[in-house]
């Protein structure tokens, strides 16, 4: 029988801060974005811990990477990773990831970012898989569009179920950490889902459900 893999979430439950925003903080001092672009971050954030996030605000946020090549916005990535991201884990993340790895889990990065801005992390964690969003692409150039399904909310767990079954297991024998209720339809899918860091949506799901709650905090 295949190995049960371990779904996790990555902003605010891995890392203290955003993902995307500490992305969008280089793509700035590299020229890829406007300085404009980073005043849409606070409202989106905002919204999302609210469990309300603004369509518009998110569409705009996607669409300023539109023109830009795979291999630079890949560079990027990979900068803010190594100054930004990188020394934004949580100390008890790394420690949660070395146990379910020790307990013979498969870990799998779970993430609404986008593929080349979470793998650099998947990459240093020694993940076995990836379920993020991806941008499309035509021309070597982004058209700022999802190629196929965002890993957000239902989204994320088709991704997630369909990761499952090309690893020969079922969501009922894996586990899930996260801290967004935007996850509450990969949480409930899974058999051992754990809530991280909650927004304070999920923390009245965890409390409902006697879900089990987690809190990392910074050094």
């Amino acid at each position: 029988m295949a190995a049960p893999i371990a779904f996790l979430d990555v902003d605010h439950t891995l890392t203290r801060r955003s993902t995307g925003y500490r992305f969008a903080l280089e793509a700035a001092s590299r020229g890829l974005i406007g300085l404009g672009s980073l005043a849409l971050m606070p409202l989106l954030y905002a919204h999302y811990r609210l469990g309300k996030p603004d369509p518009e605000a998110f569409s705009r946020t996607r669409s300023v990477l539109g023109g830009l090549r795979r291999e630079e916005l890949e560079e990027a990535a990979r900068a803010a990773f190594a100054s930004r991201i990188a020394p934004d884990l949580f100390p008890a993340a790394l420690e949660l990831v070395a146990s379910l790895k020790a307990a013979g889990r498969r870990v799998f990065l779970a993430s609404s970012s986008f593929d080349f801005l979470v793998r650099p992390l998947a990459e240093l964690l020694g993940a076995a898989g990836l379920v993020a969003s991806e941008l499309e692409f035509a021309g070597g150039l982004s058209t700022g569009r999802f190629a196929g399904t965002p890993a957000f909310g239902r989204g994320k767990l088709e991704l997630a179920a369909a990761a499952a079954a090309a690893a020969g297991c079922e969501l009922s024998a894996c586990s899930f950490h996260s801290d967004s209720v935007h996850d509450l339809p990969l949480l409930l899918a899974v058999g051992q889902p754990v809530v991280v860091n909650p927004d304070r949506a999920l923390a009245r799901e965890a409390r409902k459900r006697a879900w089990p709650v987690l809190y990392f905090r910074s050094k």
